[in-house]
């Protein structure tokens, strides 16, 4: 901020008290002239002394009520309530200390209660008058306060309180930035009314219609932004296909928790609806107190640390307190981000980082060793099904054999609680991949069926909105390079949470796994994820987000399945005998354990073939292990329809 600036600051509550002070002197003056006369001071004696008196009396009175700590440029009830009383304490002191000193003699009761009037209306006034001339209101605009005309004009959905401190901080900005057209609302009662001098203009229903009279005024409205308080996912998704059918952008009223701290537009500007507000439910929360008492004070490791899921799983867990945390991930540059941003943001945590790959056993018995985990989350795996379905042997070693390593190590350590992060692509799978991670899901579970002092836990949920390599972000690239963007077939279906909503189904996983008894052996949780989203659906609404429409703006087309792709999946397979979880918004898949002494002779195997590179052996293998998976004998040729108008 410049010098100059700073000191006239300095400068203002000064002059506001000299301001105050004067308006007191001519407000008591002005009472004795209404009454008598403008002569009066000739002969009422001590009228100057009295002036001295009540003006000294004003200024402490506004120093007890704190009026000077408030702002002009904000003032709003509260300040107007401390200047009312401010003002009627001033006259009340007066009066009584005149009748003590003088019985009263030369104040009339009517110059009493004209100096009361007269001092609230001096002391609100001015300032009233200094923020209609801040924000811009008619003939007291400040020029210096007027922002250029915006080619940007939005509408407000919803008469709210946070629609008002929206209205009125973009009123303080002078209105820059974007030009408030309206404000809509579905409350009939709410036709007539305006907030901070904007009108309401309908209801969301009547968009076109409001839009069309707005054309007509020569305004151009491009955006919607929501301002209802807490809409559903369900009722976002509404929005913003009425507004993309309208060809407007959609965004979100910013966090306003303090409106009076908003003083330019980059705070005030809206925030774009994310494609985790329209999935079809609420999302899932944290039994935080739960978390906290198993986490506080352990040796947590995690393997995959530096991947979308690992590194939000670091992210949440430091909060709980740990007294280590033991970062493990083959990609040195996403361990590098990862250690960088923990040791910025909790410089008291103890954090180790290691380089480490969950295919190298020795290095991570050397490593557990060492460190003695109580707690670990397995998030290291290969995961892309096209990419795994040409390289099977690399998926093996990393699913398959670096889960065996991983939970090897566990066991030769005594370690507490093991969390197995797994897909649903694991159930009944049709890819190498989900094959091999329902191979890892067996280990594990036969481990905690086997195993004394080390409880496993397997969490399994579906697609994660924007982690790395995922369907959303290429869909995004897409949009921005103008399309086609490409969807595998019309009717596939996908389960889909966010990165944080799958953060909390595995810590609480883990939580639970130290209260559940012996009878939870084997279990997998499994997150209620709603029904399945058509990735057509997916693709739409990230079009209609963009402000685009779908197969006029943006084309939509259709490329085939993939190898080993599947039209939908599954959350459980038939023999895994589903159970209500305690726990709100799981579900429990009841153990199907093969045997033990079968599952380690083919492991075993497994290894050999892989070490002959017997491709061949080693998925047959695999498939010993996961009877149900089932290669598709043909994957569905490639498409080039290219969708067109609205989805069906």
């Amino acid at each position: 901020m410049p010098l100059w600036r700073t000191r006239f600051k300095k400068l203002l509550r000064p002059a506001s008290i000299v301001l105050d002070a004067s308006i007191a002197c001519a407000v008591f003056l002005c009472a004795y002239a209404i009454v008598y006369d403008a002569s009066f001071y000739r002969y009422i004696p001590g009228i100057f002394e009295k002036t001295a008196a009540f003006v000294a009396i004003a200024i402490l009175m506004l120093f007890a009520f704190s009026v000077h700590k408030g702002s002009w440029r904000y003032i709003s009830l509260p300040e107007i309530y401390s200047l009312l009383k401010a003002a009627l304490a001033t006259v009340m002191v007066y009066t009584i200390g005149a009748f003590l000193v003088s019985r009263g003699d030369n104040v009339p009761r009517s110059v009493v209660v004209l100096s009361a009037l007269m001092l609230m209306a001096g002391l609100i006034t001015p300032r009233m008058l200094y923020r209609l001339a801040v924000e811009g209101h008619g003939p007291f605009a400040l020029r210096r306060f007027r922002a250029p005309r915006s080619d940007r004009t939005v509408l407000v959905l919803g008469l709210t309180s946070s629609a008002e401190s929206f209205v009125r901080a973009w009123r303080r900005t002078g209105g820059s930035g974007f030009q408030i057209a309206g404000i809509l609302d579905s409350a009939s009662s709410s036709r007539s009314e305006r907030v901070q001098g904007i009108s309401v203009l309908g209801r969301l229903e009547d968009l076109e219609s409001v839009l069309k009279r707005l054309r007509q005024d020569d305004i151009e409205v491009t955006e919607l932004v929501v301002a209802e308080v807490s809409p559903g996912r369900k009722r976002l998704s509404d929005i913003v296909q009425i507004a993309t059918a309208c060809g407007l952008r959609t965004t979100r009223i910013p966090d306003i928790a303090e409106p009076t701290s908003l003083d330019n537009a980059s705070t005030l500007e809206p925030r774009p609806v994310e494609l985790r507000d329209l999935l079809g439910r609420e999302e899932v929360v944290s039994d935080v107190a739960r978390v906290g008492r198993f986490i506080k004070g352990r040796v947590v490791l995690a393997t995959g640390a530096g991947g979308s899921i690992g590194s939000e799983l670091i992210r949440q867990i430091a909060q709980f307190g740990p007294s280590r945390i033991i970062l493990t991930d083959h990609s040195e540059h996403n361990a590098y981000l990862l250690d960088t941003e923990m040791r910025e943001r909790y410089p008291e945590l103890d954090i180790v980082t290691r380089l480490v790959s969950v295919r190298d056993a020795r290095r991570l018995n050397a490593l557990f060793l060492e460190y003695r985990p109580e707690i670990v989350f397995h998030a290291a795996a290969l995961k892309h099904v096209p990419m795994m379905e040409e390289n099977p042997l690399e998926a093996i070693k990393t699913n398959v054999l670096g889960t065996c390593n991983v939970v090897d190590a566990a066991v030769a350590t005594d370690v507490a609680t093991f969390i197995m992060i797994s897909t649903d692509k694991a159930v009944n799978p049709t890819n190498v991949m989900g094959a091999t991670k329902r191979a890892a899901e067996a280990y594990c579970q036969a481990m905690d069926v086997g195993s004394i002092r080390t409880r496993f836990k397997t969490v399994r949920f579906g697609n994660v909105l924007g982690s790395n390599g995922s369907v959303v972000p290429r869909f995004s690239e897409q949009i921005l390079a103008g399309g086609p963007v490409t969807v595998t077939h019309p009717n596939v279906v996908r389960y889909f949470m966010t990165i944080p909503e799958a953060v909390r189904l595995v810590l609480n996983a883990s939580a639970q796994a130290v209260d559940r008894d012996e009878g939870g052996r084997g279990e997998i949780m499994v997150l209620d994820m709603g029904s399945p989203v058509r990735i057509v659906d997916l693709a739409e609404r990230m079009i209609q987000m963009a402000g685009l429409k779908p197969g006029v703006d943006i084309e939509i087309a259709f490329t085939g399945l993939r190898p080993g792709e599947k039209l939908f999946e599954e959350l459980f397979d038939p023999s895994e005998i589903q159970s209500t979880s305690p726990l709100d918004g799981y579900v429990i898949a009841a153990p199907r354990v093969m045997d033990k002494a079968r599952l380690l002779q083919s492991v075993g195997e497994l290894k050999i073939a892989v070490e002959a590179e017997n491709t061949g052996r080693a998925v047959e293998l695999v498939r010993r292990i996961v009877p149900e998976y089932r290669r598709p004998s043909s994957v569905t040729p490639l498409l080039t329809v290219v969708r067109e108008g609205e989805a069906g």
